[in-house]
């Protein structure tokens, strides 16, 4: 016999599906999603929000006290759509604290996280929902985050594109500490299928993200990393949809270069220094950092030097490395 949760999925899929190309009443079987923005330059996740071919919806929009435009845009569009609610801090808190703004606010069962200049297909919310109550259904359990691919686009003097591959994009999905290892490079189990995290892409049940707690307000950057973490230690399910419905625009900024990107990828490492002291792996994991830095930056060699001592501080290291690349998943064509 299906459990109540599996029943209730059967029949909210189908009242979804009567409902999301028409102008039919729902009712309480299709659960309420709360779209959450983060505000710093704003119209096209909006807007894309808004299309969300979702029949239970609202959407908040926290400025986190932005300098460039937004709020009259919001505003503007707050006049017009009833299901958009604006948000303002007066004082600059940071990602992570527009982020417990939204959970704070947010009445939906489940909780979409739109980057502030991302684009959603009009079927991001419907795509992640039934990856997400049908894995609940299938494994019977309660901690799921649900993420996806992305199309992912660089600007400057010669643009660029990419799909980005999402964390258990294809089974087997990884759960427990095995994330944290692998958020960490400390160690990779070669059994799970790996890829990128991003709270732009995440979809979950707000009791889950209020189980886990508020995402850490002194990490700038890296606080989706931190919230993954303690996620992970809470024996949480990582899953994703394998399809790109988010269009990631990246530009640079000064908090993504440089020192300042070192110091915030080092943070998570000194914040669980307990716990690679208990399993090894401290040393490794920064110079995994490092190697990071130098990558991103184009410096090859100070990159593989640094890889190379991560690998002598963690003699286990390059093997698992090698292994995963065996392991490695492709995309699905789409």
């Amino acid at each position: 016999m299906p459990g109540a949760r599996a029943v209730d999925r059967e029949k909210g899929e189908k009242e979804l599906s009567d409902t999301s190309n028409s102008a039919a009443p729902w009712n309480d079987l299709v659960p309420s999603v709360t779209i959450g923005i983060t505000c710093e330059t704003i119209r096209r996740s909006v807007e894309s929000a808004l299309g969300q071919r979702w029949p239970r919806k609202e959407i908040i929009v926290v400025d986190d006290a932005s300098h460039d435009g937004s709020w009259p845009i919001l505003e503007e569009l707050q006049k017009t759509h009833q299901d958009l609610r604006i948000i303002r801090h007066e004082v600059n808190r940071g990602y992570p604290g527009a982020l417990n703004t939204l959970v704070r606010e947010a009445s939906g069962n489940l909780i979409a996280i739109f980057d502030d200049d991302d684009f959603s297909v009009p079927d991001r919310l419907g795509e992640q929902w039934r990856r997400l109550s049908a894995y609940e259904a299938e494994h019977g359990c309660d901690l799921v985050f649900c993420y996806s691919n992305r199309n992912v686009v660089r600007s400057g003097a010669s643009s660029t594109h990419h799909v980005a591959g999402a964390i258990s994009r294809r089974a087997p999905e990884p759960h427990g500490a095995a994330v944290a290892d692998y958020l960490f490079s400390h160690a990779i189990d070669p059994q799970f299928v790996w890829g990128m995290f991003g709270s732009c892409t995440l979809l979950a049940r707000r009791d889950s993200l209020l189980a886990v707690g508020a995402f850490d307000e002194t990490f700038r950057r890296y606080a989706e990393w931190d919230f993954a973490v303690r996620a992970a230690f809470m024996g949480s399910h990582f899953i994703a949809v394998d399809k790109p419905l988010i269009t990631q625009f990246k530009t640079k900024g000064a908090d993504k270069a440089g020192s300042v990107a070192l110091k915030y990828a080092l943070q998570p490492r000194e914040k669980y220094k307990g716990y690679f002291t208990e399993h090894g792996g401290y040393w490794a994991s920064r110079a995994i950092a490092h190697s990071r830095l130098h990558g991103t930056r184009g410096a090859r060699l100070k990159s593989h030097l640094f890889m190379a001592a991560a690998c002598a501080a963690s003699p286990g290291l390059l093997f698992k490395k090698l292994r995963r690349r065996v392991r490695t998943v492709p995309l699905q064509q789409t």
